[in-house]
């Protein structure tokens, strides 16, 4: 008996040491912001976690890759008075603090819409050096034998806001109403499917094309489809902010992004996870 939890421990231990994670400190202007990047064999798919207080979804990615496989490449970001972890990123540059969000860096015209023309080309250096871990070297295509790009995001609960507060809020639902709402959810949408079997709002998936639509759909989930990567090239604020999803489109890479609440979607997001190894094939579910 002694000899079997001897092995087990052996084993676990073993399967605990197949992620490897590898730091990276990459320049942004005079700062260095740490990435790091968690592989583990057995699944082509990378996810991608920018902004750092999302920690509901980041750590259900960190539990796939340890458990089923692939890589996760996360930004780290923390407050330097209470450490905890924070949205957006801070830098010195030309003896000023700035700070940008992750998740609007990653085209000239997002930059020129969220930036002061004095940092765009240090954040351009750095948002270049960051694609090329998320993507394969050439920073415009995906790794090989990957499908798609997985982000993982956590917005906030709207039924627990006030209703004027709700307007501009981040729901499948929203996309349809933004037109009257939110100019930047109507503008980017091509289309949204609604499931019955959602009961909050805040959970959905965000894809950048038509192909993988009835997947999520058949499992119950809500879906927004982007628009094309060639409506997507827009000098207006609302159509190229800069994000990832936009970025991946114009590039023509497939994207999937896992939105949940970040309060009581954990089931939801762990569900979406589910379905992002279903695409992959049987051999990434018998890692369980």
């Amino acid at each position: 008996m002694k000899w079997v939890l001897f092995l087990l421990l052996i084993l676990s231990a073993g399967a605990e040491a197949a992620v490897r994670k590898t730091p990276h400190d990459l320049a942004l202007g005079e700062s260095r912001i740490r990435v790091n990047v968690y592989e583990n064999d057995g699944a082509a798919v990378t996810y991608f976690a920018p902004h750092h207080n999302e920690q509901a979804g980041l750590n259900l990615a960190k539990e796939f890759v340890r458990t089923r496989g692939g890589r996760l490449v996360e930004i780290e970001s923390f407050s330097e008075t209470t450490g905890s972890a924070q949205r957006y990123l801070k830098f010195q540059y030309g003896g000023k603090a700035y700070q940008i969000d992750p998740n609007r860096i990653y085209t000239d015209n997002g930059r020129s819409c969220s930036l002061s023309p004095d940092i765009a080309p240090v954040v351009k250096l750095f948002a270049d050096e960051l694609i090329k871990l998320i993507l394969a070297e050439d920073g415009r295509s995906l790794r090989p034998g990957e499908r798609f790009i997985v982000a993982v995001h956590n917005n906030t609960d709207v039924d627990g806001k006030a209703e004027t507060a709700r307007a501009g809020d981040l729901t499948a639902a929203a996309f349809i109403k933004a037109k009257r709402t939110h100019a930047e959810f109507y503008d980017q949408a091509e289309g949204v499917y609604l499931s019955n079997m959602e009961e909050d709002p805040d959970n959905f998936v965000f894809l950048s094309g038509t192909q993988l639509v009835g997947h999520f759909a058949g499992a119950g989930f809500n879906a927004v489809v982007q628009k094309s990567g060639a409506r997507l090239n827009s000098t207006k604020c609302s159509i190229d902010d800069g994000s990832f999803s936009v970025f991946s489109a114009q590039n023509s890479i497939s994207y999937i992004c896992l939105e949940a609440d970040g309060l009581t979607g954990a089931f939801r997001q762990r569900m979406m996870f589910e379905s992002v190894y279903k695409l992959l094939g049987p051999e990434t579910l018998a890692k369980k």
